[in-house]
């Protein structure tokens, strides 16, 4: 009960957002518009020039290969991020059709 000379209460505002389902679906419509899911090539950043990483050869075995080296002579191919953590290459064939290259992974 209210008295005389006291404030009332501020009738209450309801205010109805998007969904988490809404959002997502914006979040993708998005993410479809700017590029943000097309693949992409990561490269292991501050890497100096002389430092090794593994390299998946061509015929499957390992080895180790300076920065400059998978840069210059081991192209094409892909950077992988192994589960514990760090960075290693795999060699590609490269391939014509059509005019236009493609790799294959080995």
């Amino acid at each position: 009960m209210y008295y005389a000379g006291h404030p009332q209460p501020e009738p209450t505002r309801i205010w109805y957002g998007s969904t988490k389902a809404e959002v997502d679906a914006q979040n993708a419509a998005i993410a479809q518009t700017v590029g943000a899911t097309q693949p992409m090539e990561l490269v292991p950043a501050n890497a100096t020039a002389g430092q090794q990483f593994y390299c998946r050869e061509l015929d499957g075995a390992y080895t180790l290969r300076t920065m400059t080296d998978i840069e210059t002579s081991c192209q094409p191919g892909s950077w992988h991020k192994a589960s514990s953590g760090y960075p290693y290459f795999i060699r590609a064939k490269s391939i014509t059709k059509g005019g236009s290259r493609s790799m294959i992974p080995e």
